[in-house]
Parts: structure tokens; sequence; C-alpha cells
């Protein structure tokens, strides 16, 4: 019997351990999260994933791959003084939406927080998340009283920005405006930069329903002005009682959805948007939310901008899932859900409170998954093929006296070097 002679072969890990660049093609295709424990095997696979060179490369390659892999959740709004804020921010944490797993690390636990300091998320954008500080001070004369920073929770690196309030002129300061922080971050553009936006709503004009809305910016990489804040654009009257609150990045802008007076026979439904291209603020002409009996939800998903409306905060089990056309000229109904027939192992469903619309599907772009609590577990809900799967059965941050749900922010692992 003749023996067979077998040779090692050019891809044994001895092969590519030697090949640095063989090595680096296939670190470059696996995931943020896994990278981050792999630097663990050797002091060269740390210096290959911790490298800007190999960040830069990877935040490039998996640009549009826009997956939801967690979730951070925050009590909803309180009934009375409609004060989100959190104190117990080191509880802050990812909800894993594949195992219901709680991540290990907050948003704030690199930063130095007084005990009394209140903190919260406002926005998640492609991996990263724009946080608030609100500071106790007993003398407040010359320290801020809030401060924002931009994170990414997979590094846990972070950058706070420069303080809005220095960059406003005495007489804005005197008519003490409101603020609005958002901020931008599009990894198909750039591997780093993102672009933070304050809009400051002044005072209604007198005997109008209008406010003046000013804006600044400012960018992670202005070589022009480092370190500032920028005016950009003209002043926009709009209607002085909307909000900007949960600003969403889609398409080059910062959209806001909403309602004016959302809990009046008279709300009417606004739309503004931040042009990145122009950098100022507009009120096109976007088509009006398709049922003022709704609420509504904004989510970029899918590469397409969505709504998705529900006929209660506290109970929504109607459900319906809208897609804005790609003219901007109407909103398409994708999906009418009615989940009160549907049963939850030995129960009814009692109640439904919709979280967000997330991709659930890094190869099927029209994979979409509503996050809903049903009977105080927090589920994935397949819209594709209507089928959910329980991620998390313990009791979500609610508040007692909260007249909304749980408010949620998406996660995207990513490499984001800040």
């Amino acid at each position: 019997m003749s023996r067979i002679k077998v040779s090692k072969s050019p891809s044994s890990p001895e092969k590519i351990e030697e090949n640095e660049d063989l090595l680096t093609e296939i670190l470059l295709h696996l995931g943020a999260k896994t990278l981050i424990r792999f630097k663990c095997v050797s002091k060269r696979w740390s210096t290959i994933i911790s490298s800007p060179y190999f960040c830069h490369r990877h935040v490039f390659r998996h640009a549009n791959i826009t997956k939801v892999s967690s979730i951070f959740l925050e009590p909803g709004e309180d009934d009375d003084n409609k004060n989100r804020y959190f104190n117990n921010h080191n509880d802050i944490k990812p909800l894993s939406l594949e195992n219901g797993s709680h991540g290990s690390s907050s948003p704030f636990d690199s930063i130095e927080i007084h005990p009394k300091d209140l903190a919260y998320i406002v926005q998640s954008c492609n991996g990263l998340l724009l946080c608030r500080i609100l500071h106790h001070h007993k003398n407040r004369a010359f320290l801020p009283i809030e401060s924002f920073f931009v994170c990414n929770p997979t590094t846990e690196c972070f950058n706070f920005l420069p303080d809005p309030y220095k960059a406003l002129d005495a007489d804005s300061h005197e008519s003490s405006p409101w603020l609005y922080m958002n901020f931008a971050f599009d990894p198909s553009t750039s591997s780093s930069d993102y672009v933070a936006i304050c809009v400051w709503k002044f005072k209604a004009v007198k005997n109008s329903s209008r406010s003046r809305f000013e804006t600044m910016v400012y960018s992670s990489t202005d070589e022009a002005e480092p370190g500032s804040w920028r005016p950009c654009g003209s002043p926009l009257m709009a209607p002085a009682k909307f909000e900007l609150h949960n600003g969403v990045y889609f398409n080059g802008s910062v959209h806001w959805i909403g309602f004016v007076d959302p809990d009046s026979y008279a709300k009417m439904s606004v739309s503004l948007r931040f042009d990145f291209k122009e950098l100022r603020l507009r009120d096109d002409n976007m088509p009006p939310l398709p049922d003022l009996d709704y609420f509504y939800i904004p989510a970029a998903a899918c590469g397409h901008l969505n709504l998705v409306g529900f006929s209660s905060p506290e109970r929504s089990n109607m459900i319906r899932v809208y897609q804005m056309a790609m003219d901007y000229s109407k909103w398409v109904l994708l999906h009418t859900l009615d989940l009160s027939p549907m049963y939850w192992p030995n129960d009814f469903i009692a109640s439904v409170k919709v979280l967000h619309l997330i991709q659930d599907s890094e190869d099927d772009c029209s994979g979409m998954s509503l996050v809903l609590v049903v009977n105080y577990n927090v589920v994935v809900f397949r819209l594709k093929d209507y089928t959910f799967k329980r991620i998390y059965s313990r009791y979500v941050p609610w508040n007692e006296s909260a007249e909304s749900p749980p408010i949620s922010f998406e996660h995207i692992e990513s490499l984001v070097q800040l």
C-alpha cells in the first residue's frame, strides 16, 4: 500500500499568521464586537485591530450593513413634568436582539459623572450615540448647565461637544431660547466625521403661533474653525409648539416628523429637516402624516424613511407600517397589523407597546422587524413572515407615572474612532 504524503496547506493557521496582509483581510470580514474580543489573542492582533488604518477600512467595508444588533432602553416621559432624565445612568446597557442578554458597559461608564447629575441618550445614528448630562451645581454662574457628548458604545470612546451656549450672543441669551441637539454620522462618506446640529427655538412671535428657529453646526473635522459652533442658514419660522425630538438621519438630512398639539382636536402634522448639503433647516412640503388619530415613530431602515403608526401609546394592538415614496410624494402603507387576536403562551396578549422599527438582516435589505413590549416582554416581530421571538422577559424600564412607553435607541456595532 502506498502512502500518501500530506503537506501543510498554505491556508493553514501558521501561514495566515505569518502573512499580515492576509490576516488583515480575514479580520476585516468580522464584526466589530468580535474584533474587540480578538484583541486578546495576541499583541500583534491587538495592534492590527487597533490601528486607525484598519478601523478606517472596517468602517467603510461595513458601511452598508445596518442590521441592528441591540437596543438601549430608557424610561418614558413623566406625566407631570415630561422629565425622562435618568440618574441611574450606569444601568443604561444594550439589550441584545439575538439572545436577550445585557451588555456589560454603559455609554456613561467612561465618563466621570457627579452622583446628582442626570443623564440620558438623545439620539443614535449608525453606531454612535449622542448623550446629554444635566449638571448639578450649587453655583451655576460659571459652570455649564448641561453637556453633550458623542460616543461609540462598542469601543467605549467618546468626545464632548463644545458648549453651545457660549456661541450665543448676549441678546439671544436674554431671550432664553430652547435648545434641541441632534447629530448625524454617515459611514458611507466618512469613517469618523460626525456633525452635530444645535437648533435654537426662540419665544413665539407676539400674536402668532410661530417661533423663530436658528441653527448652528459643529463638525468633528472642521479645519476652518476647529472646536467651535458655526451659525448656518437663515432663521426659519415654524409652529411654536413643535418639538424637535427624536430626529432621524436619512438621505443626507435629519428629519423631525410629528404633531403640533398632539393631545388636542386641533393637532396638525408637521415635518422639518436639516439639509447637510445646504446646511440649513427646511420645511419642505412633505406629505402629512397618514392618520391624525394615530401616534407615530419615524425610523430609517432598509434604505427608506419609515413610519410606525399605532392607535395608543399605552395599548398599541393596532399597528400600521408606512414607507415614504422615493420621490417624497406620499406615505405608502406596507403593513396593517391587529395583534389583539394573537395568543402569548398560556395567555392573551393584553397589551402591546411599540418601541422601534429595525432592519433585521444583513443579507436581506427588505427584512424589517418591530421591537415591541408584549405583556411586559420585549419581543421582535418579523414583518416578512409575521413571526415573533421573545428576547427579554424581565420588566422593562418604566416610570410608574409615565404617559409614554420606554424610549429605545438602536445600536449598530462599529469600530468608528472618535
